[in-house]
């Protein structure tokens, strides 16, 4: 891609995904070209083991409250409690962060077992303002650093796991091997559609017309939906179901995975009688932002 197209598909990038220019760019330079699920933008398009650890953080970010699916010391929809920007890149997952210690606090399990975080997540690398996390089952990475700009700095310092995470030295222990053992079965449509949720948290039309919000707040001047925040994702083969009670909107989850810029390409939708229908290849995501029954 010549530097002039890079930088306006970064400036593009940047205004939908609250990226600074310098992280957006670093994105769509790792695109690696258009895809056939992918804008061009460097949102979908990556590795096989990031979509699949994508996929699973999705599973983990959209089952929280009564109605989980995942264990209840797996908390990682409290990540969306924080001021961060999730910036996917073809063979990484950039979280910056106004906290860095506290979302990875969420995402990676602690040393003395009491919570567990995402199963097989660990602490590669630390360094002054961040972390370079491993997911062991996939190889796959994700960092997250309180540089706005996407970078970790100052020197590699594998001692200063002062929070007492799991580090790659630690083997996947039962519990998270029972744990994803008990995941559903998911094929490369469903990877790529739950991939798509993940990535898309802090995504929002620079009009102001629909906003995602972290899935955690309503920015956009609407009336609030509620505070509990439950949440439930099942899947099913290529059937997904998507139970929320709070925010976002359900036209802006729709918006935020059919927009023509920002958009998984290749997603259409239709409203159904209490939320919306979503397909994606063979895998039809059913969205009800209601609450339900327990």
């Amino acid at each position: 891609m010549p530097a002039s197209s890079r930088r306006r598909a970064a400036r593009l990038r940047a205004a939908y995904t609250r990226e600074s220019l310098p992280l957006a760019a670093c994105g769509v330079r790792s695109g690696r070209g258009c895809a056939a699920f992918d804008s061009g933008l460097g949102l979908d398009v990556c590795t096989v083991s990031q979509r699949r650890l994508r996929a699973l953080l999705a599973l983990g970010l959209f089952n929280h409250g009564p109605g989980s699916l995942w264990p209840r010391r797996v908390s990682l929809a409290d990540v969306t409690r924080y001021t961060l920007v999730v910036s996917p890149r073809y063979d990484d997952l950039v979280i910056t962060a106004r906290a860095p210690y506290n979302v990875t606090c969420w995402l990676v399990g602690h040393d003395d077992f009491s919570e567990m975080g995402l199963p097989g997540l660990r602490v590669e690398c630390s360094y002054e303002d961040g972390w370079r996390l491993r997911h062991t089952p996939t190889g796959a990475t994700m960092t997250v650093t309180g540089d706005r700009h996407g970078r970790l700095q100052g020197p590699p310092d594998p001692g200063s796991n002062y929070s007492r995470l799991l580090t790659t030295d630690a083997p996947i222990t039962d519990e998270e091997q029972i744990t994803l053992n008990a995941l559903p079965q998911l094929t490369a449509d469903s990877e790529t559609l739950l991939a798509a949720l993940a990535v898309r948290l802090c995504t929002h039309a620079p009009d102001g017309s629909w906003d995602i919000g972290m899935w955690f707040y309503d920015l956009t001047d609407r009336p609030d939906r509620g505070a509990a925040h439950h949440r439930r994702l099942s899947v099913e083969g290529d059937q997904c179901t998507l139970h929320w009670d709070s925010d976002p909107h359900p036209e802006d989850l729709r918006a935020a995975l059919t927009d023509p810029v920002i958009g998984l390409c290749g997603t259409t939708a239709r409203p159904t009688s209490d939320g919306w229908l979503l397909r994606y290849g063979r895998v039809r995501l059913m969205a009800h932002p209601v609450a339900w029954r327990l």
